[in-house]
């Protein structure tokens, strides 16, 4: 009898098993956690693309320094010098690149794998004029632009109408521009993910989707930033404020106050 007994209770516990709720409760356990790790990495992998960005940055700010202390503090100035200061080749075959030697590269480079201080492991493209994925740094030859208030034609376009005047007083500085009449290094932007110039682009039809492809670091209207005394950070770029509290895209510090009316400060 007591054989008997033994047997029913463990035929009974053996059939007991998961219910579909219990299971249903785990599925979703599992799930959650693997939610949770996935956005960790995720936020994890950004940080270290950020990371070595701001590395390549601060590398080709203290490049620039040396092209300055080299050149009499005069800046590049050519036209594209925001693109084609630095880099390989690229698609569109601009060389050579003035700011190379400073960083132990030759002038003209062909293999996009001997620059890799001027890719950004973020690079996802956004470039007008290339494939809509295409990296900017397989395209132009670098992720990278200069402030075009520093480096390039020695006039500036004008932005808007309401920009003339003070654009106007910009172009009379540009020519022959010495970094002794720059103003406040620590504040002014030196270079970024090319995304950054989206902020300034005279250009009112750039596709959105091609402004959010140029955002590489995962939060809009945001870039990785070099300034001129070589300091780096990751900021967000207001849409054509030459001045905020974080820093100046523009290098005439007798112009801020007319940038100020213009921004409507």
């Amino acid at each position: 009898m007591t054989r008997v007994v033994s047997k029913r209770r463990w035929a009974s516990d053996c059939g007991s098993g998961f219910t579909l709720i219990e299971l249903l409760v785990v599925v979703a356990t599992i799930a959650l956690l693997l939610a949770l790790v996935a956005t960790s990495l995720r936020a994890a992998r950004t940080s270290a693309t950020r990371v070595a960005c701001q590395s390549n940055l601060r590398q080709i700010a203290r490049a620039w320094n040396m092209y300055l202390d080299g050149n009499e503090g005069f800046f590049y100035q050519n036209v594209n010098a925001n693109l084609n200061y630095g880099g390989w080749k690229g698609a569109v075959n601009w060389s050579p690149r003035v700011l190379n030697p400073y960083l132990s590269l030759p002038a003209e480079v062909e293999s996009p794998d001997r620059a890799k201080v001027f890719c950004c492991p973020g690079d996802r493209g956004g470039v007008p004029g290339a494939r809509m994925r295409q990296k900017a740094y397989t395209y132009l030859g670098t992720s990278y632009q200069t402030n075009i208030f520093l480096v390039g034609q020695d006039r500036c376009g004008a932005f808007s109408e309401k920009t003339q005047e003070l654009d106007a007083k910009i172009s009379v500085r540009l020519t022959n521009l010495n970094c002794s009449r720059v103003s406040r290094p620590a504040s002014l932007l030196l270079i970024g993910d090319y995304g950054w110039i989206n902020q300034w682009r005279p250009c009112p039809t750039l596709f959105r989707e091609l402004k959010q492809l140029a955002e590489w670091h995962g939060r809009a209207d945001s870039y990785a930033m070099a300034f001129l005394d070589e300091h780096v950070a990751f900021l967000k770029i207001r849409k054509g404020f030459y001045l905020t509290d974080e820093y100046s895209v523009l290098p005439f510090e007798e112009l801020y106050d007319l940038a100020c009316e213009v921004q409507g400060q």
